[in-house]
């Protein structure tokens, strides 16, 4: 896996509260500053969670730090 697929962030307490029964790759549009952010460990998923809308993948609830 080269440095621009590794994995970053992953929510691990998501695999102990629910039943995950199907998975997806996708990938994000990110600006510069949270490149920053999220590459020096700055970001929560906590709340974070996915849901489809019209076709698409969305990602709500997360926290990158400015």
């Amino acid at each position: 896996m080269t440095a621009s697929n590794k994995i970053v962030i992953k929510n691990k307490k998501a695999y102990f509260q629910y039943e995950i029964i199907e998975t997806f790759v996708a990938g994000i549009v990110l600006t510069g500053t949270e490149i920053k952010s999220i590459r020096m460990s700055k970001v929560s998923m906590v709340d974070a969670y996915c849901k489809f809308i019209s076709g698409e993948l969305w990602l709500t609830g997360m926290h990158i730090a400015e």
